[in-house]
Order: structure tokens, then sequence, then C-alpha cells
């Protein structure tokens, strides 16, 4: 079914020519694009004309931003109302939060001088490149994997505390997974500062309305904190940012955390690299952006980091320079050789034998495959099959069905309330050796650190995880990862974005499976997606 023919037939009823655009814009959307850039409109349709005037203000089309019409061209753009006035909270919000910001700096300067042994003391000599994120009310803190971007707001919460023992504070990710990392973090400034509150997913802090896409908190019902700190900041949406921002008043401060090279959200927008690019080009931003360049976690020279710096850089050659050079971190094969694969697979062996379930959940934790796609050979399902089967053949306690099995990986799709579990969040379908029933049920490790029990037939929204795909994965991290992608090289979600966000999932070893010219056609590519909001934040 073309959804994007029915879309535009369905408007050329109203207005002939009309749904040209509608289509466009329709398929720009799912695409990943907040708008469509009108230069690009014969792209899609290079054997249609536009009748004339169809862009001119009328019944379905405005050129006022405040009309309430289907279509809006502002700025070159063509947008759906709805997604313009998501990017129009979005670069409001920030205007305004900035502008309070600079009104308060004067005095945060005066309040934060008696505190300057404890600044030097965690900032060290950076101290003056970390003044965005302690004295404005906006401020991004960007870098890649290890850079220490949670390091960093966990100093700047020690600051805001050493000022303001009462602060309240609240932390929060797009999904539980990413949430739980900065619980994690924050370990010890929560040992040293009792209420420090757990981190939530943002729908959580929002306050969902069940069968709504609206939040108990927004512009009319704000958030009561005083700084809200946000990780995964590159997988918001448009729409989701734009909700955050509503919900955050201008005189409270927000801090965006998040790796600006790594894949956009699923849905439209790709706001926090947006933001990023946008700062230093004489932007509301300039000065609000904080860059992390140096990795703790990988050597800049060898191996992942050197990899992945190359993939970003569009270097295709770092393909052949890295099958021609293993080494123990990183390695390329080009034949999808299964021997390899197995020799991955067999170490999910060591969470099917640990007795311990909070043990096992801890193992399973450390080896992941990552897939581009979801259907095919090479894609999520098939792999988890693949797997599965393979585990099963070897005789360990494992037996795949069509449901839910003994030794079972899941992971939650959705976020569930009731039940505690959330979306991303892992655990293991296993037998309680303790129940007289001998009963399947799934365990989930718990946010008090003990585990949760829960029947299978609760978990409405789930699947099996021996391999998840790379948009899945963003937040999380693995010693072991094997990256699989496809043999088609013209797919299109494959960019340098994706095989990036994929390699620097992983801790101790990568191993990418996929032939030599889809990995370099996947260099050559990267994201890019259309947005007004570079053109809406200049100064």
């Amino acid at each position: 079914m073309d959804v994007y023919r029915i879309f535009s037939d369905y408007f050329n009823q109203f207005q002939p020519g009309l749904g040209i655009l509608a289509g466009a814009l329709l398929k720009r959307l799912d695409e990943g694009h907040m708008c469509l850039d009108l230069k690009t409109l014969d792209d899609d349709h290079p054997e249609e004309a536009l009748p004339a005037g169809i862009l001119l203000p009328g019944p379905y089309v405005s050129h006022d931003p405040s009309a309430l019409k289907p279509f809006i061209v502002y700025l070159g753009n063509l947008y759906f109302q709805r997604y313009f006035l998501y990017e129009t909270n979005i670069e409001q919000k920030i205007r305004q939060l900035i502008a309070e910001g600079s009104k308060l700096r004067n005095q945060r300067i005066r309040e934060l001088e008696p505190l300057q042994p404890l600044i030097k003391e965690l900032f060290k000599e950076n101290a003056e490149a970390f003044r965005p994120a302690l004295l404005g009310n906006f401020c991004i803190i960007t870098g890649g994997p290890g850079a220490g971007k949670t390091t960093l707001a966990r100093e700047v919460l020690r600051v805001l505390y050493a000022r303001q023992p009462d602060l309240k504070v609240a932390l929060a990710a797009p999904t539980g997974k990413a949430a739980a990392r900065i619980n994690e973090s924050m370990t010890v400034l929560r040992q040293q500062i009792p209420g420090l509150p757990m981190a939530s997913t943002i729908h959580r802090l929002l306050g969902s309305v069940n069968g709504s896409i609206f939040f108990r908190h927004d512009e009319e019902n704000p958030m009561n904190h005083d700084i809200t700190i946000v990780d995964e900041a590159s997988m918001i949406d448009g729409a989701l940012m734009a909700k955050l921002l509503n919900a955050t008043s201008p005189e409270k401060r927000l801090i965006l955390l998040g790796d600006k090279d790594q894949l956009a959200s699923i849905e439209a927008g790709s706001v926090f690299g947006d933001l990023c690019k946008t700062e230093g080009t004489g932007s509301v931003l300039d000065g609000h952006v904080i860059r992390l360049t140096k990795s703790h976690r990988f050597d800049a020279d060898k191996g992942i980091g050197l990899f992945s710096r190359s993939v970003l850089a569009g270097d295709s050659d770092c393909i052949v320079r890295t099958m021609d050079h293993p080494d123990d971190a990183l390695s390329i094969d080009t034949t999808y050789d299964d021997k390899l694969f197995h020799e991955f697979a067999v170490m999910y062996r060591d969470y099917i034998t640990e007795p311990d379930i909070a043990t096992a959940l801890e193992k399973i934790g450390k080896i992941r495959v990552l897939c581009a796609i979801r259907e095919g050979e090479h894609g999520v399902y098939q792999t988890n099959r693949r797997i599965a089967g393979y585990l099963c053949s070897l005789k360990l306690p494992i037996e795949p069905s069509a449901g839910f099995y003994h030794n079972q990986p899941v992971m939650v799709t959705s976020n569930m309330y009731a039940l505690k579990v959330f979306n991303g969040d892992v655990g293991i379908i296993r037998r309680d050796p303790l129940d007289p029933g001998n009963r399947l049920y799934a365990w989930f490790p718990g946010p008090d650190g003990n585990l949760m029990r829960i029947l299978p037939g609760y978990l409405t929204h789930w699947e099996t995880v021996f391999a998840m795909t790379i948009n899945k994965s963003q937040g999380s991290e693995f010693e072991n990862v094997l990256v699989l992608l496809p043999d088609n090289k013209d797919v299109r979600i494959l960019t340098r974005e994706l095989l990036y966000t994929a390699v620097t999932r992983g801790q101790k070893r990568v191993l990418v499976q996929a032939p030599q010219d889809v990995l370099e056609e996947t260099v050559r590519k990267r994201i890019s997606r259309v947005s007004g909001l570079a053109n809406r934040l200049k100064a």
C-alpha cells in the first residue's frame, strides 16, 4: 500500500496539486525530518509540476506562523502545523531559558565566589570551560563515550548542592535503561547527598497521561525542580523535546547531556545534533555548549577509538586498514564466517549456566549482537532464532519456542509503569525453583537492587534480546559486541552515525560482520535531517 499516494490523493480533493506537497511532506516526516525543504520538492515528483500559486497563502497553506492551517511555509521550509509548533516551542523556550539565565549570571558569580576552592578541585584547570553549566539556565554537554559527560554533571551538582543544600533536582533519560545508567553514575554522589533523587524516564518525569499525547506537566503546570538533567538527549525527538522544554520554567535550569555524533531519534527530529551544530555560528547558543573531546574509555590511536573516529570523519579507507591490521579490541569479517559468529554466540552460555539469577542478569548484560535491521537474514528476528537454535544444539538448558521459554533473554519495548519495568529493560525468563508449580517468571533487576519477579503474561510489549537493533542499543554498553549489517549497501538507514553508534557500544571487544562494499558505503553516507532550528536560533 502506497500510503504517501493515498495521503496525496486525499488532499488533492480539496485543491489540485496540494497532494504533491502533502505526500512529499509525509514522506520526509517518516524519514525523520521535521519539515520539507521546498528546494528539494522536485526530488519526490520530478514528473509532476506544482500548479502556479500552490504555495501562496490560502485555505490550507499559510505563511503566517500563528495561523491555524494544515501547512505552514516558513523560511523556505514546509511544515505540518503540529511540527511547526514543536519547532517553534523548542526555539522560544531555549531563548527564554538563556535570557533568564543571563539576568542571574552576575548574582550567581557572586554566590559561587566562596566555593572557588571546591570548583577548582572538581574542575581543575578547566573551571572556566564549565562555567556555562554553573551559571546559565540552559546548557548542553556533548562528547563521545567515556568523555565524562555524567561525571561533569555530577560535579556541577556537587557545587550547586554546596551552595543550596535544599536544591530540587530531577534526573531523566529517554529510556529506562539509560535512566538506570545515570543512577549508577550518581551512586557516590547519592551517598554524600541522600536527598538526590533517582533518575526516571522523561515520560515519567513529565507525567504521562494514559491514552494521550499530552503530559501532566506542561507550560501551564511546569515542573518544580531547580535543575533538570537529561542524559542521552540525542535520542529525544522533536515532539518530546518541545514538551520537555514547555514543562521547564524559564527561571529554572536545564542541562542536556548527549553524544552529538550518535544516531538521531527514531521519530522526527534530530534536535540535539541540530543544537550542537548551531552553536558557534552566531547563534543564541554560543557559549552554552560544552564539548568534551577526550575519551577516557578508548585509546584514540587504536582499536575502537581510532576506528570510530575514522568512521565519523567519513574515512572509508579505515575499513581496509582495520581488515589488514585487526587488534584484540576490533576486527572486521566480510564473509559472515559461521565460526566467528558461533564463537561469539557461545558466550551466552555464561548466563545460562549461572544458577544465581542476579548474577545471570549481570552476565547477559556483558554481551549483545547489534543489527541494523529487523527483517532478513542478518536482521534481529532471524539472528535471535539463529542464536537460540545454536545454544540449544549445545545441549544447554534452553528450549526455544514461539512464546516464553526457560532462560530466554527478553527486552521490554514499552514503559509499563504498574510493573515498574520500562522501555529498554532487559530480563530473563526462568523457572523459580521455589515455586511448587515450577512456573516461568520474568526476572528483572529492581531499582532498589533487589530482583523483581513478574509473571510473563503481564508483559504486553517485549522481544527476545540475544540480538537487538542498533537504535535500541543507545544508552547501553556491553563488554562484547557483534555488529551485524545487511549485505545490501543500498539500505537507507546504513550511515556512518549508525556504525559509530554500534561500534562505540562495545567496551572491550567488537566484531563487525558485513561485506566490504557495504561497510565502505556506510561510512560514506551520513544522516542529514531537515529542520529550521539553525536559522531560527540565530542571534
